[in-house]
């Protein structure tokens, strides 16, 4: 049976994460109270400002984890993310919360074993599935680590890699490629392609995502993001990350983003 062009469309909503640990060896917080914040503002089509991304890289014991916000233009955040590597770079696990509509998606241990959950609303029930691990797939921000880890054997032919869908509660098989090297605000840029690794990917959207060819910082994401508009479907957004904002800062300043509360009630188309 095949899938419909706005299914198929919404599969690629891999996650926004990617900014979350893109952030180069030399740029990464150097000790276990380092917390290093980054920042990306998500552009719709037409150039207008959707939201904004507020992460927060640091150690919680000896697990690199994040926390992201989403913030509306306003400045009042609406979703929230926690992401804790725990042994698997490329599969962490991880939580998205939106307060808007009490959408929730993730991967946790249960068990002993690895699960993926949805909950499409506040009032909806949790649909659960145990997750594959053979082989293990590229979970959220996982795609960013991947990246660094094949940094210099991605080629052209690209590479192919399950990547966990959550609305799917389980994986679709996609390709990554390294695309021609680019000039981005003056930075030399590099360039990756992920798109679906089937007959028909050529036609569905795809992720574009752009690194510092010297510092391996995100630079810039443009596709199909994590974030829901306000008719349920994931959003196509341009992120722009700027690496010269991006600076330590102090635990206080984590502590309040992980209990600020998610009142913000923006409108994304």
């Amino acid at each position: 049976m095949t899938m419909p062009l706005h299914r198929r469309a919404c599969a690629l909503g891999l996650t926004l994460s990617l900014g979350a640990t893109a952030v180069a060896a030399s740029a990464s917080p150097t000790g276990s109270d380092a917390i290093r914040y980054v920042e990306g503002k998500a552009y719709a089509s037409d150039g207008h400002v959707m939201y904004t991304e507020s992460h927060w890289i640091y150690d919680d014991g000896d697990d690199p984890s994040r926390l992201v916000l989403y913030r509306c233009p306003d400045g009042k955040p609406f979703a929230r993310k926690t992401l804790h590597d725990d042994g698997g770079a490329q599969a962490p696990d991880f939580t998205l919360d939106d307060g808007r509509t009490g959408y929730r998606e993730g991967v946790r241990n249960a068990g002993g074993k690895r699960e993926v959950f949805v909950r499409d609303s506040t009032n909806a029930r949790e649909r659960t599935a145990t997750l594959d691990t053979s082989p293990m797939p590229v979970i959220d921000a996982g795609f960013d680590a991947y990246i660094r880890a094949h940094w210099d054997t991605l080629s052209k032919d690209g590479d192919t890699l399950p990547f966990l869908v959550p609305s799917r509660l389980g994986t679709l098989s996609f390709r990554v490629k390294r695309q021609a090297d680019a000039q981005i605000e003056g930075r030399a840029a590099r360039q990756y392609r992920l798109s679906l690794d089937s007959m028909i990917g050529f036609a569905l959207p795809h992720l574009d995502v752009a690194y510092d060819a010297k510092t391996h910082e995100l630079l810039s994401f443009d596709g199909i993001a994590n974030i829901r508009s306000s008719s349920g479907k994931n959003v196509s957004a341009k992120i722009l990350f700027d690496p010269s904002k991006n600076k330590d800062v102090a635990r206080a300043d984590l502590d309040a983003a992980t209990k600020e509360p998610l009142g913000g009630q923006c409108k994304i188309p």
